[in-house]
């Protein structure tokens, strides 16, 4: 691994710096995925655990115009007690959608971190749940929504961050093995996380769709 790699990733655990935009010269860690379901083309990551955080973009966005709708989708062993994803890679100050099973429905939270404590609902970043694409079954879950609100965020006192869709991007992931504490509510409380890492994605070659939102439109 590079030192400027080893760097980035040390500085986004840390939460120094927006570690979103990557242009280092190695191979990511997400695959390309093609979901039979809804016919979208992800990058998707797949963790020891067997989670697997997948990301939807368009492929056309125009020039310096980075706010852009972007599908999240995330499978799961049903053991799981709840899985997170954050868009800036890191846990604090960027958009985070906390997803969990509710008997034979999936539950998922849009929140922000501030610290190291059960973050609130983050109104920001709206996500809207796709029924094609989620489901429950008898070992695991799965959801998927579109967000508005997740490919750029911030304000005019700390300044704004992008998701840039042509570089590889550090994303990061959490998850938890014990249950939220209340299933059926959206701002439900939970515990820490059992585990976490921050994968990086190749948003650029492997998450871009045509005719995206036409397709997103249809699900």
């Amino acid at each position: 691994m590079l030192f400027s790699e080893v760097a980035a990733r040390a500085a986004a655990f840390l939460g120094l710096v927006a570690p979103v935009r990557r242009q280092f010269t190695f191979e990511p860690d997400s695959v390309a995925y093609a979901d039979p379901d809804t016919g979208l083309k992800f990058s998707s990551y797949t963790s020891s655990r067997g989670i697997s955080w997948r990301v939807a973009i368009p492929e056309n966005i125009p020039e310096g115009d980075k706010i852009f709708d972007t599908v999240l989708q995330v499978e799961a062993p049903i053991d799981v007690g709840w899985a997170g994803f954050a868009w800036g890679g890191h846990m604090t100050y960027n958009p985070l959608a906390i997803v969990w099973p509710n008997g034979k429905d999936v539950v998922l939270s849009s929140r922000i971190a501030y610290g190291y404590y059960s973050p609130p609902e983050y109104p920001d970043a709206q996500y809207r749940v796709l029924k094609t694409g989620t489901h429950v079954n008898a070992t695991h879950f799965q959801i998927t929504a579109v967000c508005k609100g997740c490919s750029r965020w911030g304000d005019e006192d700390i300044g704004f961050t992008e998701l840039d869709p042509e570089y590889d991007s550090t994303l990061a992931f959490a998850y938890g093995d014990y249950p939220v504490d209340a299933p059926e509510d959206p701002s439900s409380t939970f515990g820490i996380h059992d585990s976490l890492g921050h994968p990086v994605f190749s948003l650029g070659t492997q998450a871009k769709n045509a005719d995206f939102a036409a397709k997103i439109e249809k699900l």
